[in-house]
């Protein structure tokens, strides 16, 4: 069946001066339209770092999202918005707003 929402191979890290921060290291999954998913883990594992990448509000130091079938970092940022606008939810845990969005 194909998938929905694909990662392939996703990782993520951040550099702090001379260090490289790695935040998740090579991360794949596959959810067919219709299916739940479920990310568990212990704090500070990546799951948040992880679903900022599946909703395309960050992009991934390697690998990539694939939504229906097209990939996600390959969209310009005018692109990766509407998309987000039209086909994604977000529930947040937090009462803030994320910093990279703007209300534009």
């Amino acid at each position: 069946m194909s998938a929905l929402l694909e990662a392939v191979d996703l990782k993520k890290w951040y550099r702090m001066g001379d260090q490289t921060l790695e935040v998740l290291r090579g991360v794949s999954l596959h959810v067919p339209a219709g299916e739940l998913a479920v990310i568990v883990g212990p704090s500070g594992a990546g799951k948040s770092t992880l679903l900022h990448l599946l909703g395309g509000l960050d992009r991934p130091s390697g690998g990539e999202v694939l939504f229906e079938g097209k990939s996600l970092s390959g969209m310009a940022e005018r692109e990766a918005s509407l998309l987000r606008n039209r086909a994604f939810g977000f529930v947040f845990q937090f009462y803030h707003l994320v910093p990279e969005l703007t209300a534009l």
